[in-house]
């Protein structure tokens, strides 16, 4: 392992739970997720450096453990290149290739996560104005979904085809999803109006052919009203929806 990679793996462990967002991060990936359809050969991925720094800059592709070390995650996918230094108002394309070595599901889609890690380069301590000079390594995190061909309906329309339900679970009030589709559906928030009051619901995400439950926050018990919602699309748009329970 190269001296550089090492350095940025110790970074990445020293700063596991520092979760960047694009008003932290000088690194700004092009796109909130990325489809990753089975008939491509690769897709790629454009890095910006919005920063007035060159920064070096490691990525990888994990399977849903945002702590797992790089080196010890065997994700079906190759990233290249894995690490790069990206000047100040420049970019860096990412090519990312399905290497088949795990066999995925073809009548639905899987999701693994695509991290972006930023090392800004070492501050001259020598210069007294560095000297209690606290840098940090900002890690950016967004979805990647692989996407078998031939799959019935369309991810666009999934969010339609949800199932809801309002019920108790453990004294609190929860809305319930069942999810038809091959399609995974995020959400980017959700409130459900009951009794004249507004509650806002943690919603989340709901996987191919399965169930979620999201905690409605400040309800306990289960009572009729209407659930708002606003799904992402693949290119990172809002689709609005509603349904009475």
């Amino acid at each position: 392992m190269s001296q550089y990679l090492k350095f940025t793996l110790s970074a990445f462990a020293m700063t596991a739970a520092l979760f960047s967002t694009a008003s932290q991060a000088d690194i700004i990936i092009s796109g909130t997720r990325i489809i990753y359809d089975a008939n491509k050969k690769d897709v790629s991925v454009r890095l910006e450096n919005k920063g007035k720094s060159p920064l070096l800059v490691q990525n990888w592709i994990d399977l849903g453990n945002d702590n797992a070390e790089p080196g010890s995650i065997k994700a079906p996918f190759a990233a290249t290149p894995p690490v790069s230094r990206i000047e100040s108002k420049r970019g860096q394309s990412i090519k990312i290739m399905y290497t088949g070595a795990e066999s995925l599901p073809k009548d639905r889609e899987s999701v693994f996560w695509f991290n972006v890690l930023e090392v800004p380069p070492k501050a001259d301590t020598s210069l007294e104005e560095n000297k209690n000079l606290l840098q940090l390594a900002f890690r950016t995190r967004i979805k990647l979904f692989y996407r078998p061909s031939g799959l019935p309906g369309s991810a666009a329309e999934a969010s339609k085809q949800l199932k809801w339900q309002v019920a108790s679970e453990q004294g609190h009030a929860v809305i319930r999803a069942e999810n038809p589709t091959p399609y995974y559906v995020s959400f980017n928030g959700a409130t459900f109006t009951s009794g004249g009051k507004r509650y806002d619901v943690d919603a989340t995400m709901v996987a191919p052919f399965n169930k979620a439950a999201f905690t409605v926050k400040g309800l306990q018990n289960a009572s009729a009203g209407k659930l708002e919602y606003q799904s992402i699309n693949d290119y990172g748009g809002i689709i609005a929806g509603s349904a009475s329970l």
